[in-house]
């Protein structure tokens, strides 16, 4: 695979066709208010990780084993991705004790896993799928701490009383969709 065609990728996925700005998958772990950029690194590392690791089963599963029976794509990767993320705490539970106090629960319900799973399965090669899981990842990533940054800014003394907490954090989330749209075209 060509080297323009990987940076095409990892640049699709994190800005021009960003999931969670972009295809709206996902906007529940961008939109959370009360969370820093710290954490934010730490909610994007454990999606990064899920995607990839969701998309290295579901793609040779959707391959090998469901060829003939289409309809249970969406059923059997939920499945995958709760697994994934069972394994997935349990391992951070155990080698990460303290540093990663991370409702995991994000991770399995996150619309944006689930997205890049059933889009990665029409993609030609598995590597594709891989990359295209993983540059997704960064962009849902960047997009949380692109959101928490602005978050941050915002004083909400100047902002309206009608305004204030989560109509103010979903004018700000439809700004970024705004800029993040603009760079699609």
């Amino acid at each position: 695979m060509p080297f323009e065609v990987i940076l095409g990728i990892i640049l699709a996925g994190c800005l021009s066709s960003n999931y969670a700005m972009v295809h709206f998958l996902g906007t529940g772990a961008v939109i959370e208010n009360e969370r820093s950029v710290k954490r934010s690194l730490i909610i994007g590392a454990g999606t990064i990780i899920t995607m990839v690791v969701a998309t290295l089963i579901t793609w040779p599963i959707n391959k090998y084993l469901l060829t003939n029976a289409p309809y249970l794509k969406t059923m059997v990767f939920t499945v995958v991705i709760m697994a994934v993320v069972c394994v997935i705490h349990l391992f951070a539970k155990k080698n990460l004790e303290g540093y990663c106090k991370v409702d995991f629960l994000k991770f399995a319900i996150n619309g944006a896993v689930l997205g890049v799973c059933l889009h990665n399965v029409e993609l030609a090669s598995y590597f594709e799928a891989i990359l295209t899981a993983f540059a997704t990842g960064l962009g849902v990533t960047f997009a949380m701490i692109l959101f928490s940054t602005l978050h941050d800014r915002i004083d909400e003394s100047s902002v309206p009383a009608s305004f204030r907490g989560l109509p103010i954090s979903l004018l700000t989330a439809g700004l970024i969709a705004l800029t993040f749209c603009c760079l699609a075209f």
